[in-house]
């Protein structure tokens, strides 16, 4: 999987590592060796030439065959431990460890067993047993700083294990995602668009390394999932195509891709954009790239930033989480590191950004946890990731979590399973799962989506057309990007309790803004829908400017006004011979004399602002008609609201 640097590549780097420099292998025979029998030294030696021949089962043998002629023959011991760790046989390792304790109790292989020991019982919940062989292991250390920081580590488990307690009320049911799906033998990193609709995944057809990755998809029709098909040719090669990410509407997508000879290291981070149902030709980015192994990218929702897992320098430890975000011109600026808060000397991977851009999951090996890579959150708050906290006991437990996915509305949940082989690193199987959030894991904004699609007003024709959705309490664009251009559909992530407002604009075309509440009382799955009929510019041509405001019964511009009214200049600047008239009307509330000046104020109040952003006043109008040309007939407040209106008419 690309998701990680193959295990036996690293250990086999390591294993020669180990012989040429630990054992300065430069002329075998003169090796000092702590035995002295023959047959023993040549049963190692025998060793080191059948590794050389990556013959390590039969390597494994001649070790096995020198201990049982010296009991304490440690470097055959430390060889042995070496080859047991890069083939996962941790039944062999145990017992290896065993014969180390009892005939070289105070060597420094005796530190290895001690704290291989405690990981088993700390795995067990043994607890007390694991802190009695931690203290052996750091005693007996040495100069091995790693495997001190390692059993440092496993102390701190062990206290954050003895502190955390569970909310008895909570519980998660792992469910298969959907039988459609795990159908290949291996399957994982799942993704999904804000509408839970569309779906991709990284599947293997085989359990074997010849079988190469590719990604799948699958939608929803009539609420069921149909049968995953490859992606895109233009996406699937004969090489890896791993870990892969969706912006909200699935029409970005970023993925793992590897061994591709325009990547800059052995997997990099690839883009795609999908137009109607087809995928473009993917390209590396390489202003996120590096010589080193860059993975695991997850984009957010809006598709402006990255987080990925990269082993470049510069970090805290060997695999650390990095970031790169997009500039206002929509390049895409070079990647930092998300720092000390979040990353450790372990391994930080598999980040995930969820829809509401404000909390990130990942999995780590050094935050204090349940044991091995547990999954972790953390939330921005003024624009810094605070520090991170574990998913809890419900998820996490002694074996490796990672790779998980948060639905938009944040009540479901994805991941994998994997099953291994007894004493082994291979996979058996890797299924997707899902399960229901329990309330002590919804974490952070809930979210839902705002979708439809866009059309001319005249002819009812899907055109694209630039969608931005604007928060309108500070202003800041949340979203903009443009609609499908063969299907003029569109889709943004909303945060549950903020009003926003909704400009969509095209060239040769008024552009048309609306409010839209994103309150409790939507459903978050569901989502909100609007279709937006874009008016061609032409003389009579007119739209309602719904994110206008004012103070009660005043003239006063209020701030959530300013973005409209330079979508208006911008408009009239780009159209330097269009001439306008904005048009003031109210309710029926109050005198029909009064209402009249109030609505020729509130129009002179717009004209104003614009002539101060530099439009000329003879292209606008004023013109207020007080209760005149109601839409409606008053007879609600919402009626109401809809009659208090700012229009902008074509003269």
């Amino acid at each position: 999987m690309p998701h990680k640097i193959p295990f036996q590549f690293l250990s086999i780097v390591s294993l020669l590592f180990f012989l040429k420099v630990g054992f300065g292998l430069a002329q075998p025979v003169n090796m000092p060796l702590h035995t002295d029998s023959e047959k023993a030294k040549n049963l190692f030696f025998k060793a080191i030439d059948l590794q050389k021949g990556r013959r390590f089962d039969l390597a494994m043998q001649a070790l096995e065959e020198a201990i049982q002629k010296d009991k304490t023959f440690e470097e055959a011991y430390a060889l042995l431990i070496k080859d047991y760790e890069m083939f996962g046989l941790s039944k062999k390792l145990s017992a290896v460890y065993a014969l180390v304790l009892k005939h070289l109790p105070e060597h420094y292989l005796a530190s290895k067993a001690y704290l291989s020991y405690a990981e088993g019982h700390f795995n067990v919940k043994e607890y007390a047993k694991a802190e009695t062989e931690i203290e052996k292991a750091i005693q007996l250390s040495g100069q091995d700083l790693a495997l001190k920081t390692k059993a440092l580590q496993l102390r701190q488990n062990i206290k954050f294990v003895a502190g955390y307690s569970l909310v008895e009320t909570d519980s998660i049911e792992l469910e298969p995602f959907a039988e459609t799906f795990n159908r290949f033998p291996l399957q994982y990193f799942p993704a999904m668009t804000a509408d839970e609709n569309f779906l991709i995944f990284t599947a293997r057809m085989g359990i074997h390394e010849s079988y190469d990755e590719n990604i799948y998809v699958s939608r929803k029709m009539d609420g069921k999932w149909v049968a995953p098909q490859p992606l895109s040719p233009n996406i699937n090669s004969r090489e890896n195509e791993g870990t892969s990410s969706i912006n909200a509407d699935a029409r970005l997508m970023v993925f793992t891709k590897c061994n591709d000879p325009r990547g800059q290291g052995s997997c990099d981070i690839f883009i795609t954009e999908r137009v109607g149902n087809q995928w473009k030709e993917p390209k590396p980015l390489t202003a996120i790239n590096s010589p080193s192994w860059d993975s695991h990218p997850s984009i957010s929702s809006d598709g402006r930033t990255i987080y990925f897992t990269s082993g470049r320098p510069g970090g805290q430890g060997r695999m650390d989480l990095w970031s790169a975000e997009k500039d206002s011109n929509g390049v895409w600026q070079p990647p930092f590191n998300l720092g000390p808060t979040i990353n450790t000397p372990y391994d930080e991977e598999t980040p995930f950004i969820h829809a509401n851009n404000q909390t990130l999951y990942f999995a780590s090996e050094g935050h204090p946890g349940f044991g091995k890579t547990d999954l972790f959150y953390t939330q921005k708050k003024v624009g810094a990731w605070q520090k991170p906290k574990n998913l809890g006991g419900l998820i996490n437990s002694s074996k490796d979590e990672s790779g998980l996915f948060i639905t938009a509305s944040g009540k479901t949940g994805l991941f994998c399973i994997e099953d291994r082989l007894p004493d082994s690193r291979e996979l058996l199987a890797s299924q997707i799962r899902m399960f229901h959030l329990p309330k002590s894991m919804q974490i952070g904004n809930k979210c839902t989506f705002l979708s439809g699609i866009t059309m001319d007003a005249q002819t009812k024709k899907r055109i694209q057309a630039t969608v931005e959705i604007v928060d309108l309490q500070t202003g800041k664009a949340e979203f903009s990007m443009p609609s499908d251009a063969d299907f003029g559909s569109y889709m943004a992530v909303l945060q549950v309790g903020k009003s926003y407002g909704m400009f969509v604009s095209k060239p040769g075309y008024l552009f048309q803004s609306l409010v839209v509440q994103a309150d409790s009382t939507v459903d978050l799955e569901i989502g909100i829908k609007k279709d937006i009929e874009l008016e061609p510019i032409r003389t009579g041509a007119s739209i309602v400017l719904n994110n206008i405001f004012f103070e009660s019964g005043k003239a006063d511009l209020l701030p959530a006004s300013l973005v409209e009214l330079r979508k208006v200049s911008r408009l009239l600047l780009i159209n330097p011979t269009l001439k306008i008239e904005i048009s003031g009307h109210t309710d029926d509330v109050g005198s029909d004399a009064a209402n009249l000046v109030l609505s020729q104020k509130r129009a002179q109040a717009v004209t104003d602002n614009l002539t101060k952003q530099g439009i000329a006043k003879t292209r606008l109008l004023a013109k207020g008609y007080g209760e005149a040309k109601a839409l409606n007939d008053n007879s609600s407040d919402e009626k109401k609201q809809l009659n208090r209106r700012i229009e902008f008419k074509v003269l």
